[in-house]
């Protein structure tokens, strides 16, 4: 008996290409291979361990494919704080590329997004930031100014 001999089948699940609600799982500031400002947005289709990957890059479309972004998601126009995006929810056409990977053709508003299954599992929530020190009681003096 080999050490292999517990080997047995398993593909990778696919996702077909479709409409599909998706969680922002992660983002980040980059450059694009020609020098441009990016923000790279981690997407994961529900019902899914994949993330795909969606770029929004400085330039003639960024405010319009940026804004398409903002109203599915939900996340407020003009809301550049990344920190707050992750566990917001929405939807998009999710097509095929050339090398057979899933990528966003376009964002669903939430009129059509209404359209689509619901959300299956618990619903994600996006993170919130806080500078914490809301709750610190301000002293009338320091310690070495007494």
């Amino acid at each position: 008996m080999s050490k292999w001999s517990s080997y047995q089948r398993e593909e990778m699940p696919r996702l077909e290409p479709g409409s599909y609600r998706f969680e922002v799982v992660n983002v980040e500031e980059k450059q694009s291979q020609k020098g441009s400002d990016m923000i790279v947005v981690g997407l994961r289709p529900n019902g899914t361990k994949i993330t795909v990957n969606h770029y929004f890059v400085q330039g003639e479309w960024f405010n319009r494919n940026i804004t398409s972004f903002f109203d599915s998601t939900g996340i407020e126009e003009g809301n550049f704080n990344f920190l707050t995006w992750p566990g917001a929810v929405g939807a998009a056409k999710f097509i095929e590329d050339e090398r057979g990977y899933l990528k966003v053709s376009y964002f669903l508003k939430p009129e059509k997004a209404a359209e689509l299954p619901p959300w299956v599992g618990p619903v994600p929530e996006r993170q919130t930031v806080t500078d914490g020190f809301e709750d610190v009681p301000e002293d009338e003096k320091l310690p070495w100014e007494e």
